[in-house]
């Protein structure tokens, strides 16, 4: 009889082991894994924009290259293919210098563009977080027969829409037209100076999370500074040749604080503000 219990015992045992184990499996297969997340918002546009970039064919003759040299207009919605959106849901103005993205009620984003890259389909640009393509093909908008059909691709979104060559009459865009998300960083860099006042003579988002800012300091010596996009850390703070320099740098400069800098012959300063409408500075742009 001894040895019948140690052996019900021991059989009981076991089966309780594997109901454990059993259990345990299931429990992990439902938690939800890490490795298993979705995409980053890089990722995703990493993948689109090579899909697109395939599109485009080999690169463009001296014909194909003419089609898409220039500024440009557009606007539209979301891609079909990853999202509803709505006409005139954005709006892109691509100049020789600079690259404006503007979403009503979502603020601007931009930055200085790459060199261009023609295509036999196409051309495509980066300018700063934005990864801008255009290609010549008929496309309606709001009534309007327009000659090419743009996507943009910011923060893992693809955008679609209708483009034109040139670009409406007005205040044209420059790299201080996103100044109120570039301030942390630029407070960050501005923390380096060592002869003040300093001013910021360009500023762009570079690679995901950091701000490039070019400071003037008041000896005219120039800096090159890169900082986190939340002003947390600095991993570059350099000097500048005077040879080197950005499309647009310069014009407009701007100064941080409420002080108004000193006249300046063809220079005239304006209140830089935040897009809750507190002062964040000086603009001071070319007047003559």
């Amino acid at each position: 009889m001894r040895t019948v219990k140690r052996s019900v015992s021991l059989g009981a045992a076991l089966l309780l082991a594997a109901a454990l184990a059993l259990s345990a499996c299931q429990q992990q297969a439902e938690a939800p894994s890490e490795t298993g997340a979705g995409p980053s918002n890089a990722e995703l546009e990493a993948e689109i924009a090579a899909e697109q970039l395939a599109a485009l064919g080999g690169p463009a003759n001296a014909a194909q290259r003419a089609l898409y040299e220039g500024e440009f207009q557009a606007s539209g919605g979301l891609d079909p293919e990853s999202g509803e959106g709505t006409e005139a849901a954005w709006e892109l103005r691509l100049l020789e210098d600079y690259a404006q993205f503007a979403r009503p009620g979502l603020g601007e984003d931009g930055g200085i563009p790459s060199e261009r890259d023609y295509r036999e389909r196409g051309m495509r640009v980066v300018a700063g977080p934005l990864t801008i393509t255009i290609r010549q093909e008929a496309c309606s908008a709001s009534g309007l027969e327009l000659g090419y059909v743009a996507h943009v691709l910011f923060e893992g979104v693809a955008y679609q829409g209708c483009a034109r060559r040139g670009v409406d009459e007005g205040v044209r865009p420059t790299w201080a037209s996103v100044l109120p998300e570039l301030i942390p960083a630029i407070d960050a860099c501005l923390g380096r100076v060592t002869s003040r006042p300093a001013r910021v003579t360009f500023a762009s988002s570079i690679d995901e999370g950091q701000v490039m800012v070019r400071l003037r300091e008041s000896n005219g010596l120039r800096r090159e500074c890169i900082a986190d996009a939340s002003g947390s850390a600095v991993a570059v703070y350099e000097p500048l040749s005077d040879l080197d320099r950005r499309p647009g740098e310069g014009d407009p400069e701007f100064q941080r604080g409420a002080g108004q800098p000193r006249a300046e012959n063809c220079r005239a300063a304006e209140a830089a503000m935040s897009r809750s409408g507190e002062q964040l500075g000086w603009l001071v742009r070319r007047s003559c």
